[in-house]
């Protein structure tokens, strides 16, 4: 299996999706975070399960929530640049990711 590293910046957007929902309702950030444990748990097992998309990242979509898990490969290190909501102008999306890697 491969080792997950998360940028500081998915760090950050995990917390702000967890309290987006919880404050939405409770309860709510936990099923978040059992979806984005699965999602992780599977691009573990199959790193290359995503194709690429912008740059050098690859996109992997959550079940039941509208984010995608944006990441590198760098040997057997899976680098987590952001774990986003697909809802936004695709632009911007590439501009935020732009720079986010190890």
């Amino acid at each position: 299996m491969s080792d997950l590293v998360f940028l500081f910046s998915a760090d950050a957007d995990i917390q702000t999706a967890y309290e987006f929902y919880e404050a939405y309702q409770e309860g709510r950030g936990e099923v978040f975070m059992r979806h984005l444990d699965a999602a992780l748990g599977r691009l573990r097992t199959f790193p290359e399960i995503a194709p690429p998309m912008h740059e050098a990242h690859r996109r992997l979509l959550m079940h039941g929530f509208p984010f995608g898990v944006f990441y590198t490969l760098e040997g057997r290190r899976i680098i987590i640049a952001g774990v986003v909501d697909l809802r936004q102008d695709p632009e911007v999306i590439r501009r935020r990711l732009r720079g986010r890697n190890a």
